[in-house]
């Protein structure tokens, strides 16, 4: 049965079939008018409203374990993580389940989550090893460039006690 129905963009008035009309949110008389009513020059506002993806990672993380229950169990993260260790691209940080090793062990030293912006610092400067002796944590990028100019600064003062008494000694 052919019903009239008035389209969400033009406001033209046009006949569908409701078997076509089932389940749609928008109805429009043309492949144009539902082009431009999903262009986000055109539409900003219908846009947004159309592609709002909030939460579609929750949902999708919901019905992942509903529908698979045992597929990511701590013990399959463990082993696929075993299998990647030493493989592919690597940015320098060992990683512990996809995060960055340091800041797992810099979290588990300060028995909390570490807030935005807060930066790991390395004392030895090698960012694999992860003791929590050898890690410091600064509250912002800027105090961790503070610290490492101020260590430039001590470092190039030693250099030029060590070049004086070098000097002395000749």
């Amino acid at each position: 049965m052919k019903l009239k129905i008035v389209c969400d963009w033009c406001g033209r008035e046009f006949f569908r079939d409701s078997a076509q009309l089932k389940g749609k949110k928008h109805h429009f008389c043309s492949r144009q008018c539902l082009a431009d009513f999903s262009s986000k020059a055109k539409n900003p506002d219908g846009y947004a409203s159309l592609k709002d993806f909030t939460n579609i990672s929750q949902h999708i993380t919901k019905l992942n374990e509903e529908l698979n229950p045992d597929r990511m169990t701590p013990e399959t993260k463990e082993k696929l993580r075993e299998s990647r260790l030493g493989k592919g691209r690597c940015d320098g940080y060992s990683k512990i389940h996809g995060l960055a090793a340091h800041r797992v062990v810099a979290e588990q030293m300060l028995g909390r989550s570490l807030m935005p912006g807060e930066v790991v610092h390395h004392r030895d400067g090698n960012r694999y090893n992860n003791s929590p002796e050898n890690l410091v944590v600064f509250p912002s990028q800027s105090a961790h460039a503070h610290h490492h100019s101020e260590l430039r600064w001590f470092i190039k003062q030693i250099k030029e006690m060590e070049a004086e008494e070098n000097a002395k000694t000749k």
